[in-house]
């Protein structure tokens, strides 16, 4: 999904960096992360956004989805990367 916004930076509590908002978008793979709403809310409304942009079965594993802790978060990343080399 592409938006106005991608370019935008914010600081991520998840991985304790700065992040896009475009990399908050597919952080989750599919879905975007948990915790965008929090992150972003206070620079856009962010809420609708993913609403207009999400189908319904996304916006719904979406407010399922449960934010994990960074050690989580980090170590899946690790991982991810070791794959991928």
């Amino acid at each position: 999904m592409k938006t106005p916004h991608d370019h935008k930076i914010t600081r991520c509590p998840k991985l304790g960096d700065e992040m896009t908002f475009a990399y908050c978008l597919q952080e989750a793979g599919d879905l975007p992360c948990a915790r965008i709403i929090f992150c972003w809310q206070a620079a856009f409304d962010v809420a609708s956004l993913l609403e207009e942009n999400l189908t319904q079965e996304e916006q719904k594993r979406f407010a399922d989805a449960q934010p994990k802790e960074k050690v989580v978060s980090l170590i899946e990343i690790l991982e991810k990367a070791k794959r991928q080399t």
